[in-house]
């Protein structure tokens, strides 16, 4: 492979994480807003990341520990 089709390939990909990346950080704002939580944009992103890890990757055992970890916080810090 040459260094040209190496780079057009990681642009593609890139791309695809962009819109993968846009669209849940965009879910998990409506689904914010759905639950009652004032997110910051620190926790939104947050939630967005391991959403689009799930999009990337499919879910995994570690996946679901981390939505859990996400969950909890989210619960402790604006509805506690």
């Amino acid at each position: 492979m040459d260094f040209v089709y190496l780079k057009k390939k990681v642009m593609e990909q890139s791309k695809e994480r962009k819109i993968a990346s846009q669209s849940q950080l965009k879910m998990a704002q409506e689904w914010a807003t759905a639950c009652g939580y004032c997110l910051t944009l620190k926790d939104l992103v947050s939630v967005s990341v391991v959403l689009t890890d799930y999009i990337e990757n499919g879910w995994s055992k570690e996946l679901g520990e981390r939505l859990e970890k996400v969950d909890t916080y989210l619960s402790q810090e604006y509805k506690g």
